[in-house]
């Protein structure tokens, strides 16, 4: 009889240790999916911001290939990719994904269709377009899409008539993306993004402030404001979140990116 009940006894004794380990686990574990969750927002937001500082002033051809024109994307493109201020990030560029030209007068281009076998599926007239070769680039507004044509206003001396530059001449979208944050509307902020002027877009949640330094070539130190010729911007991001237990999580991140285009 009295070893039953020293087996029952030493049998809680087990049970009840199995169950405060599982307990702990179990805090330990919401504790590290409320962090995790931060952590990975603040990954998604700089490679996502990341992508685009890279290539601001950047296009499918060469970085010295020179922007012609008098327009405001041209002119922003060609001596201000970066603009921004301590809160706001405005970054243009030319799209990561481009398409070969086999044909050309001065006022289309007709696609490879090995590349895109319609054109309306990449391009809406309207659209701000990059037209380039390792010579020159144009920032023009495509006036006409059809199936393997892009249509637009006649461009002066811009070589696009020589066979010999047609194997190098590239169309893709003009990209003007601005990054920022504000209210979301749910009780705290996000991260947002704006393309071509366009309406907000909500990309990351839990993002409380944002602050961008500037680097430019030559400078011994960071500044709010962007100049002419930045090289590197700072990122600097303050996130929020909630672990399951209700306990508020704050991380502070920061990370440092080079434009491709100012840099190689």
């Amino acid at each position: 009889m009295i070893e039953l009940m020293v087996a029952l006894v030493l049998g809680l004794l087990v049970a009840g240790a199995a169950l405060a380990i599982l307990q702990s686990n179990q805090a330990t574990y919401r504790s590290n999916e409320g962090l995790n969750r931060v952590q990975e927002n603040a990954r998604i937001a700089f490679e996502l911001m990341s992508r685009d500082i890279r290539a601001a002033g950047g296009s499918a051809c060469s970085r010295f290939s020179a922007v012609e024109g008098v327009g405001a994307a041209a002119t922003s493109f060609r001596t201000a990719p970066i603009n921004g201020t301590a809160t706001t990030l405005r970054v243009f560029s030319g799209d990561d994904t481009a398409y070969r030209v086999t044909g050309t007068t001065n006022t289309s281009v007709t696609l490879d269709g090995d590349d895109l076998e319609d054109a309306t599926d990449a391009f809406s007239v309207g659209d701000v377009i990059v037209l380039c070769n390792s010579n020159k680039t144009h920032v023009i507004t495509a006036t006409g899409v059809s199936t393997d044509t892009v249509s637009f206003a006649a461009l002066p001396d811009y070589p696009v008539n020589d066979p010999v530059l047609l194997p190098s001449v590239i169309l893709a979208r003009f990209r003007d993306v601005n990054w920022f944050v504000q209210a979301n509307g749910r009780g705290g902020n996000s991260l947002y993004m704006s393309r071509m002027g366009g309406a907000p877009e909500e990309v990351i949640e839990g993002v409380q402030n944002i602050a961008f330094q500037y680097l430019q070539r030559g400078a011994a130190n960071y500044a709010n404001v962007a100049g002419d010729d930045v090289v590197s911007v700072r990122v600097a991001l303050t996130l929020q979140g909630v672990a399951d237990d209700g306990a508020q999580i704050t991380r502070q991140v920061s990370n440092v990116v080079s434009l491709r285009g100012r840099t190689l």
